[in-house]
């Protein structure tokens, strides 16, 4: 009954704000490396590299664009229907550029709108899985006797750029030099990468590239990479760049900010062509009539597409955006959860279409804290959250049964995948059982204070802080509903929230508590946190969710450093089976969700649950396309599917 009070009561409070699901979708997540490292899901982009970007005019145009003055107001709509047409979306965020690896830049928008622009060996599904993109089939791996694999790939027949150019082995084997293409080398003599990529993983272990006809090419690993279908993910067009790598490694960062190149818009390969950018009001595309036709599983229609472009229209409050669907003034919106969509999603003239994702909301622990150090504290913190009572208050009003009720127990698979296994569930965490959080508080020394709240007899009262975005309402809520949560098991948990994603710069990922991390508490500032709520960004390779829990590694913010740990990841990653490897994936999140694997460092993460953008479209079009929420996927992935109504 508590429960049930509570909740009603931070929803009414959120309904007088008017954001009861402003869950930060994937749209603001950091931009994907092209091998499914994870990337932190933000409100603003995050740097995520140490390596600055050369500094560009936000307010410059494409070179080959006319762009009207900054306070030029939208184009209006074109008139619909039928055949052709321009495709409206109304969106809360514009990219910065579109480079998307760029440090500055990591928006999944960006991604999103590449993804109708230029292609790769492999895209992603609605299921959030590989299929062949710009390749025939899946490509047939030889393990060889030197331990090296060698993946054997074709081309599909009759691949072009939109400027009539054919798309060749040649592209795919230019593009990976672009990419691998150094000057020198770093400090620790590493290669110094010109191109600005934020993970090499799965490049930097090629061993041989071998152009075997214009369709057929082999690539050579030292060893099996569990991600190499993420590798390649975009494959650039040769013909228009210098044929000198490093050369053309320069060019590149450089022509991808704007998407052009010599003041010629770069050249497409996916269904739409770059067309202008009027900076702070919309992007057009328009459609590429030399398409090849889609490959993927959602789709269709496997020609050109029916619509004539898109125009992405830059709309930061939510209200003109639902104005704008209303009025026929858009048709399809992608973004970021919200009360108010609610009326939108019962109108019979809007479909909903979201879906499950790669993005996952999480609680995180910092190992050097003085009271999480200890695994009992974590332990009582698990136990005591009631994950149930987070998704219905907060989720399962809009997305109804396509999320777990009782919420997420696993970071590396997630609900909807065919591997996943609630582990945090299995060891009774996130049920809200107070008698389990009390136990073992004091199994370690705990008693509770006159005022409820345990205090151990060296540490002190145990009160933690808990830091998100501030801002971001159904986060914000979040925090109240566990805190109170917490507070009837005897732990105080303290808001400390940043307002906008100058959180993430300034709390897990500022110089001193990534110092601490990687130090094991020897460097740095080890009290910036205490727990962070934030979402990791991952997708169809799970094993990529490891970078954020290697020993060491600065994308680990907990302070996880265990040899066993870092040991089983490499073995996952090299295991060619895909049943063994998934379960050997599923090992590695014990050591995480868990005190099975490592008594003693294990259990940092409480994962919540999966995060679903919300997409939806109105009766403006008679078929729209399947929008994976994912990383290099988006609403734009089957752009060849939307038709407007007669």
């Amino acid at each position: 009954m508590n429960t049930k009070r509570r909740s009603a009561k931070l929803l009414a409070l959120t309904a007088a704000a008017g954001l009861v699901f402003a869950a930060c979708g994937s749209d603001d997540d950091s931009g994907s490396t092209g091998t499914d490292a994870p990337s932190v899901e933000t409100d603003a982009p995050v740097e995520t590299d140490g390596d600055a970007p050369p500094e560009t005019d936000g307010d410059t145009p494409p070179p080959d664009t006319e762009a009207p003055p900054p306070d030029t107001e939208a184009t209006p709509p074109p008139e619909t229907g039928g055949e052709g047409g321009t495709l409206i979306w109304a969106h809360e965020q514009e990219p910065p550029d579109m480079h998307l690896d760029d440090p500055e830049n990591n928006l999944s928008i960006t991604s999103w709108i590449r993804s109708a622009l230029i292609e790769g060996l492999h895209g992603i599904s609605g299921s959030t899985e590989y299929y062949p993109e710009l390749l025939a089939e899946d490509a047939p791996l030889t393990e060889n006797a030197d331990g090296s694999v060698t993946a054997d790939f074709t081309l599909r027949d009759g691949l072009t750029w939109s400027d009539g150019d054919d798309l060749t082995a040649d592209d795919v084997q230019w593009t990976l030099d672009v990419l691998l293409a150094a000057d020198g080398e770093d400090e620790d003599g590493n290669p110094a990468y010109i191109y600005l990529l934020g993970d090499y993983t799965g490049l930097d272990t090629i061993t041989d590239f071998t152009v075997n006809s214009a369709t057929e090419f082999s690539i050579t690993w030292e060893s099996f990479f569990a991600g190499y279908k993420g590798v390649l993910n975009e494959v650039y067009p040769m013909h228009v760049f210098s044929a000198d790598p490093a050369a053309a490694a320069a060019e590149l960062n450089d022509a991808l900010r704007e998407w052009s190149h010599n003041g010629t818009v770069i050249p497409s390969s996916g269904p739409m062509i770059f067309d202008s950018w009027n900076k702070g009001v919309q992007m057009n595309l328009v459609r590429n009539d030399n398409y090849h036709g889609s490959n993927s599983p959602d789709a269709s229609n496997s020609g050109v597409a029916s619509v004539a472009g898109v125009q992405i229209n830059f709309v930061t409050d939510t209200d003109a955006q639902i104005n704008a669907l209303e009025a026929g003034e858009a048709q399809i919106i992608m973004t970021q959860p919200q009360l108010a969509f609610e009326d939108l999603a019962s109108s019979d003239d809007f479909t909903v279409a979201s879906s499950a994702g790669p993005v996952f909301e999480h609680w995180g622990l910092n190992l050097n804290n003085t009271h999480l150090s200890k695994a009992c504290v974590r332990e009582g913190l698990a136990f005591a959250m009631d994950k149930s009572e987070v998704m219905a208050g907060l989720y399962t009003p809009l997305f109804g049964d396509s999320l777990p009720a009782e919420g997420l127990g696993n970071t590396y698979w997630l609900s909807n995948q065919s591997n996943y296994e609630n582990h945090a569930g299995d060891a009774g965490y996130g049920a809200g059982d107070i008698a389990s959080a009390q136990a073992a508080l004091e199994a370690c020394g705990y008693t509770q204070g006159g005022d409820g709240i345990y205090e151990h007899p060296d540490d002190g009262a145990l009160s933690l802080r808990v830091g998100t975005t501030g801002g971001n309402r159904l986060r914000e809520i979040q925090q109240e509903l566990i805190q109170a949560q917490m507070k009837d098991a005897g732990i105080d948990i303290v808001i400390d929230n940043v307002e906008g994603g100058a959180y993430f710069g300034e709390v897990p990922f500022s110089a001193d508590a990534i110092a601490c991390s990687t130090s094991g508490g020897a460097e740095g500032n080890c009290d910036i946190w205490d727990i962070t709520q934030f979402a990791w960004v991952g997708g169809p390779w799970p094993g990529g969710q490891t970078a954020s829990y290697r020993s060491g590694g600065e994308n680990n913010p907990y302070g996880f450093a265990s040899a066993a740990f870092d040991a089983r990841a490499d073995e996952c990653d090299a295991t060619v089976d895909d049943a063994a490897r998934a379960a050997c994936y599923n090992e590695l999140d014990r050591y995480v969700t868990t005190l099975e694997m490592d008594p003693d460092q294990g259990l940092f993460m409480l994962p919540l649950t999966q995060k679903p953008s919300f997409y939806g479209f109105t009766s403006d079009l008679s078929a729209a396309g399947v929008a994976p929420d994912a990383q290099g996927a988006g609403p734009l992935a089957n752009v060849v599917d939307f038709v407007f109504a007669d």
